[in-house]
């Protein structure tokens, strides 16, 4: 996991209305200056970087959501961004998987993993195809423009349905929205994380894993807020999201490759179709075993949260200043 840098000028302390446009801003200009990069084919770190960049974009501002009145960021303008990143990272990492699965298998599926291998590169020219015209100069400096012009349009204050006043008028404090914001996260987490015993429940460990990824970033942006222990427990979540996206990945295969072995079943008869079918099988096969490796990776790691009341802890840091119930939450708790 690579390190998050502190974003210049952020004060805890400050005002949130002045750290939320900081943090936008530094997040959208991180991401638009590695356009160049991004464009650089021999490089597929750069596509990566840039999507990675739109994730952590999305994601805080889904953290801001609540607290952003009069708000209209062009966020589908931001979701079709990182639609054109993912198309083209997704085919850099089947080719990488598939070339190095490859040297693995039987001969004669080698030469089937090498005819879908052909396929995948003519599926990444047109993504890079797409992704250029997606990044035409003047079309992501248009949409810079737009985001930076609604982002001085916002209001910033707490969610109205906290029903909350400031102490001693004092304005909200971006320190203060750490615990709301890192609190609403691991809630959620929480209340998903049953789904982890169940193995075969793929929508929902996938759910999970972008939960988990959520609660991550939230962490990752408030570190710097002052409780040193936030680096570790940020790098502990990754281990989950890790360990849930590769699993991830591995059912995306197993989905697609055993859709194209139903697809092509007593047809064609060729030489060719019989490695193409020998390919598919044994990366089906390697697929499977290697999901349920993933899922027991998950497993593990979850179980030694339970033991160790890790995200207890996450809780405990933020309990010394605890989070007023919302209206619903109250509603639910009342006696009958």
């Amino acid at each position: 996991m690579a390190k998050v840098k502190r974003i210049s000028g952020l004060d805890c302390s400050a005002p949130a209305d002045k750290m939320v446009r900081l943090v936008l801003r530094t997040q959208l200009k991180t991401m638009c200056d590695l356009r160049d990069k991004a464009l650089e084919w021999n490089d597929p770190e750069g596509v990566h970087d840039m999507r990675v960049g739109s994730r952590r974009l999305r994601s805080t501002i889904s953290d801001f959501r609540p607290y952003l009145h009069k708000a209209n960021l062009p966020r589908m303008k931001l979701r079709k961004i990182a639609k054109s990143l993912g198309d083209v990272r997704d085919e850099d990492v089947a080719l990488f998987a598939l070339e190095e699965l490859k040297a693995k298998a039987t001969e004669q599926a080698a030469e089937g993993i090498e005819m879908l291998a052909e396929e995948r590169r003519e599926k990444r020219k047109q993504a890079r195809s797409a992704l250029q015209k997606a990044f035409k100069r003047f079309t992501l400096d248009e949409f810079r423009k737009e985001f930076l012009s609604k982002l001085r349009a916002i209001v910033v204050a707490p969610p109205g349905k906290l029903g909350r006043k400031p102490a001693n008028n004092e304005p909200l404090a971006f320190g203060r929205m750490e615990i709301e914001v890192i609190g609403s996260r691991l809630k959620e987490l929480k209340a998903a994380s049953h789904h982890i015993y169940s193995p075969f429940q793929i929508k929902e460990l996938h759910e999970v894993r972008i939960l988990a990824k959520r609660l991550r970033y939230a962490i990752e942006l408030f570190a710097f807020c002052g409780n040193e222990e936030m680096g570790d427990i940020a790098k502990e979540v990754a281990l989950m999201q890790t360990s849930l996206g590769e699993m991830h990945d591995c059912d995306v295969w197993i989905e697609s490759l055993g859709a194209r072995l139903k697809k092509t079943a007593g047809r064609d008869k060729s030489e060719g179709q019989a490695q193409l079918r020998a390919g598919t099988a044994w990366l089906v096969r390697h697929f499977a075993a290697e999901r349920m490796e993933h899922y027991g990776d998950a497993l593990a790691l979850w179980q030694r949260w339970e033991t160790e009341r890790f995200l207890d802890r996450l809780e405990s840091i933020l309990a010394p200043h605890p989070i007023p119930p919302s209206p619903e939450d109250k509603v639910h708790s009342s006696p009958p």
